[in-house]
C-alpha cells in the first residue's frame, strides 16, 4: 500500500474541509453550499467525454484501473530481485536441471518471480544467443514504457479540461443567472454562488487529484525504467554463467546506497 499517497489525500480533504467550515461559519452559511450536484455532472462527466473522444475508450476505462497501481506498491524491492538473480546465477552454474528447478520454485523474499527474469531465463535453457536475449528484454521493456505513457497522457489530459469544464460550467451559470434577472428573479447571489462553484470543482479535480495522479504514474513509469535495466542486466550476467558475487556487485549500481548487497548479506 503506497501510504504517501492515501495520507497526502487524507491530509488535504482534511485541510481543506477544515479550512471551509471555517469560511462557512465565518459567512453564516451552511457548509453544503459547496455541493452541487449540476456542476459535479459538468467537470466530471465533460472531462471524461472529452478524454474519451481524445483516446481510445478502452484507454479511458483503464483510468479505473489505474486507480489500484496509484494506490498500490509493489511488495518486493530491487535488492530481493538481485537476491533472486544471484541465487538463479548460482543455480545455472550448477546445471541446467537446477536452473529449472530453482524457476519452477517461488523466489525467496518475494511472493513472485519478476516476468523478465523468468523469461529471460527460459530463452537461456532454450538455447538463444545472448544477443537476441538482450534484444527480446530492451523490446519488451521499451513497450511496457509506451504503454505506461499512455496512460500517464490520458490522466494528464483529464487534469487538463477539468479546469475548462469548470468554466464551461460557470459561463451556464452565469447565463441562467442573468436569464433570472431579466425575469424579474432576486437570488442573483445564490446563482453566482453555484456558477463559481463548477470552478472550484474544475480547478479541484486538475489540481488535487488528475495532475498529482498523472505524476505519480509517471514516477512510477521511471522506477520501472530501473527495474528493466537491472533484470536485464542480470538475466545477460546469468547467461554468461557469472558467479554470483560478480552479478551482485555489477547490479548494486542500479541500487539506492541503503539496499545495495553486501558479501555478508
Amino acid at each position: 500500500m503506497n501510504f504517501g499517497t492515501i495520507i497526502g489525500l487524507l491530509l488535504g480533504m482534511s485541510l481543506m474541509g477544515l479550512a471551509s467550515y471555517l469560511g462557512a461559519s465565518n459567512a453564516g452559511v451552511p457548509i453544503g453550499s459547496l455541493w452541487d450536484g449540476t456542476s459535479v455532472l459538468i467537470v466530471f462527466g465533460g472531462s471524461l467525454a472529452a478524454t474519451a473522444i481524445a483516446f481510445k475508450m478502452s484507454q479511458v476505462v483503464n483510468i479505473f484501473k489505474l486507480l489500484k497501481m496509484i494506490f498500490q506498491d509493489d511488495n518486493f524491492t530491487l535488492g530481493e530481485v538481485v537476491d533472486d538473480l544471484c541465487n538463479l546465477s548460482t543455480a545455472y552454474r550448477k546445471s541446467r536441471k537446477d536452473l529449472e528447478s530453482a524457476l519452477e520454485s517461488p523466489p525467496e523474499g518475494m511472493p513472485f518471480r519478476m516476468h523478465a527474469v523468468r523469461d529471460g531465463c527460459e530463452l537461456i535453457l532454450g538455447g538463444t544467443k545472448i544477443d537476441d536475449i538482450e534484444s527480446f528484454l530492451d523490446n519488451n521493456a521499451a513497450y511496457r514504457e509506451i504503454r505506461e505513457k499512455e496512460d500517464v497522457n490520458v490522466m494528464k489530459t483529464l487534469g487538463m479540461y477539468a479546469p475548462a469544464f469548470g468554466m464551461i460550467g460557470t459561463l451556464i451559470g452565469l447565463i441562467f443567472m442573468l436569464a433570472g434577472m431579466g425575469s424579474g428573479g432576486d437570488d442573483i447571489g445564490g446563482a453566482m454562488a453555484v456558477a463559481l462553484i463548477t470552478t472550484l470543482y474544475g480547478a479541484f479535480a486538475a489540481n488535487f487529484l488528475f495532475l498529482p495522479f498523472s505524476d505519480k504514474l509517471k514516477g512510477k513509469n521511471e522506477s520501472k525504467k530501473i527495474e528493466d535495466a537491472l533484470t536485464t542486466a542480470g538475466v545477460l550476467l546469468i547467461a554468461q554463467k557469472k558467479h554470483p558475487i560478480e552479478i551482485r556487485d555489477s547490479l548494486n549500481a542500479y541500487l539506492p546506497p541503503k539496499l545495495r548487497k553486501k558479501e555478508e548479506d
